[in-house]
């Protein structure tokens, strides 16, 4: 069972029709919502597109007139006969399914049509708001206006005023409006000039903390500069005390130098008298020592040579064959002898002029200044003087006496 909202622009004057299967009648919606008439001009192709396939015998359905549906409802509420023939039951199958599609073509018209008034509704009470709120905005403004009205009105008496003095009024109020919105111009415009001066100051303070900020920068590295300075200062007089500290240890090294080189030059000539004096007992020694082995070569051959030559051949006959090898034997080692005495007299030779030439070069070295210190390690110096070091080669490298 349906029932319709009564329309708040209108009284339903009608009611809904009561038909078959508890369904309203075919007009309801027509009757209610005129305005929406266009929607029951629909064919039902437009709204089920299988309609024709699936009732390809059937044309559109017309609408029924009211004193047919009544008809149909009064047989409807009739009771019922006994006697049921097969031809009237097809007709009343016929009537069912078309009731049927009726019913479903307006049930989706029925839809529609409320959910197009549901729309409309919902854009109508949007409307009906924005009205009321542009409706309590004006009685604001009029109520403002009012009060304005009241107050000028408040402070003349228009009973015993006349109509110029009002007008006189007027005009001097519209002059006192004028002057006070020009006043109030010049306001907003003194109230604009602050405002851009106070943005101005505003970037400025903004400029000068930015300065601030680089000039305590500057500060700082200024600081740092002036300590690096104070810290150069005092190397700067280290340096210097260093450096007087330096000429003092100059002028002491000097003066030693200049008393080690006195007594250098005192020492030089000293070696030089003492190195006079072993150049001559070299000399003398190793003039002695070539007499001595001369002598000793002289000696030997005249003992071995003519022992053999000399022999008178009686005598040589009378030698046995020992005495004979033995004299050979003492031969040979006496020509053993003359041969290790030639080699250590070049020996000797050659060890006297290194000798020489080092003494020779020690004497360049002191003439130049070269001196030698304690330090310095000597090679091949001999140990007094060279006669001695001759003399101990000698006893060492001496060689065993003949028998």
């Amino acid at each position: 069972m349906l029932t319709i909202r009564k329309s708040p622009n209108r009284p339903a004057t009608t009611k809904l029709q009561r038909g078959t299967f508890d369904l309203p009648s075919y007009d309801a919606l027509e009757e209610i919502l005129p305005e929406y008439e266009y929607l029951f001009r629909v064919h039902p192709a437009a709204q089920d597109p299988h309609y024709g396939r699936r009732h390809p015998h059937r044309t559109e359905p017309k609408q029924p007139d009211k004193s047919k549906v009544t008809e149909s409802t009064e047989r409807s509420q009739s009771p019922p006969r006994r006697t049921h023939s097969p031809k009237r039951d097809y007709v009343g199958q016929n009537q069912v399914t078309d009731v049927a599609e009726h019913e479903a073509v307006e049930l989706e018209n029925y839809r529609t049509a409320m959910r197009k008034m549901a729309e409309d509704i919902i854009a109508l009470r949007k409307h009906v708001g924005s009205l009321e709120s542009h409706n309590s905005r004006l009685r604001s403004e009029l109520s403002l206006h009012q009060d304005l009205g009241r107050t000028l009105l408040d402070d003349m008496d228009i009973d015993v005023m006349t109509k110029a003095e009002i007008a006189d009024r007027i005009t001097s109020l519209k002059v006192k409006l004028a002057t006070e919105t020009s006043e109030v111009k010049a306001q907003k415009d003194k109230i604009q000039q602050l405002q851009n001066e106070l943005i101005r100051k505003n970037d400025r303070e903004k400029e000068l903390l930015n300065l601030q900020r680089a000039h305590q920068q500057q500060q700082m590295v200024l600081q740092k500069y002036h300590e690096r300075l104070a810290r150069v200062k005092g190397l700067e007089s280290t340096i210097r005390q260093q450096e007087k500290v330096i000429e003092k240890m100059e002028k002491v090294l000097d003066t030693k130098l200049k008393e080690k080189k006195k007594g250098l030059s005192e020492t030089s000539k000293k070696l030089k008298g003492n190195e006079e004096n072993i150049w001559k007992e070299v000399e003398s020694a190793l003039a002695a020592e070539n007499s001595r082995l001369r002598a000793e070569l002289e000696k030997i051959r005249s003992q071995a040579v003519p022992t053999i030559i000399q022999l008178p051949p009686k005598q040589q006959d009378w030698f046995s064959d020992a005495e004979k090898l033995s004299l050979l034997a003492k031969l040979e080692k006496a020509q053993g002898r003359i041969e290790s005495l030639e080699m250590q007299l070049e020996e000797n030779a050659r060890r006297w002029g290194r000798e020489k030439q080092d003494l020779m070069t020690r004497l360049t070295e002191h003439d130049h200044g070269f001196a030698r210190t304690s330090t310095m390690i000597l090679h091949d110096f001999p140990l007094k003087n060279a006669s001695d070091s001759l003399l101990n080669h000698n006893r060492h490298r001496k060689l065993d006496p003949l028998t």
